[in-house]
Protein backbone atom coordinates (compact mmCIF):
# COMPACT_ATOMS: atom_id res chain seq x y z
CA UNK A 1 0.00 0.00 0.00
CA UNK A 2 3.12 2.31 0.76
CA UNK A 3 4.31 1.76 -2.59
CA UNK A 4 1.08 2.99 -4.15
CA UNK A 5 1.40 6.13 -2.27
CA UNK A 6 4.34 7.04 -3.26
CA UNK A 7 3.82 6.21 -7.27
CA UNK A 8 0.47 8.87 -7.10
CA UNK A 9 2.66 11.13 -5.46
CA UNK A 10 4.91 11.64 -8.35
CA UNK A 11 2.61 11.84 -11.23
CA UNK A 12 2.80 15.16 -12.69
CA UNK A 13 0.00 18.15 -12.79
CA UNK A 14 -1.05 17.94 -17.15
CA UNK A 15 -3.03 21.41 -18.42
CA UNK A 16 -4.30 21.66 -21.55
CA UNK A 17 -3.17 24.73 -23.84
CA UNK A 18 -6.01 26.94 -22.46
CA UNK A 19 -5.26 25.94 -18.92
CA UNK A 20 -1.43 26.63 -19.14
CA UNK A 21 -1.99 30.26 -21.18
CA UNK A 22 -4.30 31.19 -18.73
CA UNK A 23 -2.16 29.72 -15.63
CA UNK A 24 0.98 31.39 -16.77
CA UNK A 25 -0.68 34.03 -18.53
CA UNK A 26 0.71 33.63 -22.19
CA UNK A 27 -0.86 33.15 -25.00
CA UNK A 28 -2.70 29.98 -26.20
CA UNK A 29 -0.35 30.00 -29.39
CA UNK A 30 2.59 30.57 -26.97
CA UNK A 31 1.61 27.92 -24.87
CA UNK A 32 1.31 25.48 -28.29
CA UNK A 33 4.58 26.59 -29.32
CA UNK A 34 6.67 26.01 -26.05
CA UNK A 35 4.70 22.07 -26.56
CA UNK A 36 5.39 21.31 -30.03
CA UNK A 37 9.14 22.55 -30.26
CA UNK A 38 9.54 20.35 -27.64
CA UNK A 39 10.86 23.05 -24.98
CA UNK A 40 8.47 21.93 -22.43
CA UNK A 41 7.20 18.60 -21.38
CA UNK A 42 3.98 17.30 -22.98
CA UNK A 43 2.51 14.93 -24.83
CA UNK A 44 -0.94 14.15 -27.13
CA UNK A 45 -4.35 12.23 -25.32
CA UNK A 46 -6.23 12.08 -28.77
CA UNK A 47 -6.42 15.45 -30.25
CA UNK A 48 -5.44 17.54 -27.18
CA UNK A 49 -2.03 18.41 -26.11
CA UNK A 50 -1.40 18.29 -22.47
CA UNK A 51 1.76 20.18 -20.91
CA UNK A 52 3.91 19.41 -17.47
CA UNK A 53 3.00 22.03 -15.11
CA UNK A 54 6.02 21.84 -13.79
CA UNK A 55 8.22 21.79 -16.66
CA UNK A 56 6.77 25.55 -17.95
CA UNK A 57 7.62 26.60 -14.52
CA UNK A 58 10.94 25.78 -14.65
CA UNK A 59 11.20 26.92 -18.63
CA UNK A 60 9.88 30.39 -17.54
CA UNK A 61 12.23 30.37 -14.46
CA UNK A 62 15.55 29.70 -16.39
CA UNK A 63 14.65 32.10 -19.17
CA UNK A 64 16.90 35.61 -18.90
CA UNK A 65 17.46 38.67 -21.41
CA UNK A 66 20.74 39.70 -22.07
CA UNK A 67 21.17 42.90 -22.75
CA UNK A 68 21.95 42.50 -26.31
CA UNK A 69 18.47 40.96 -26.70
CA UNK A 70 16.50 44.21 -25.65
CA UNK A 71 15.34 45.88 -28.52
CA UNK A 72 16.06 49.58 -28.27
CA UNK A 73 12.83 51.60 -28.88
CA UNK A 74 13.26 54.89 -29.85
CA UNK A 75 10.08 57.55 -29.22
CA UNK A 76 8.25 58.69 -31.80
CA UNK A 77 7.55 62.51 -32.01
CA UNK A 78 4.28 63.60 -31.08
CA UNK A 79 2.81 66.73 -32.90
CA UNK A 80 -0.40 69.13 -31.92
CA UNK A 81 -1.89 70.35 -34.71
Amino acid sequence: MNENVKSIENIPVMLGIKETAKNFGIAEHHARQLALQGLVKATRAGKKILINQQSVADYFNSCTLSTTDVAIVKPIPFMIR
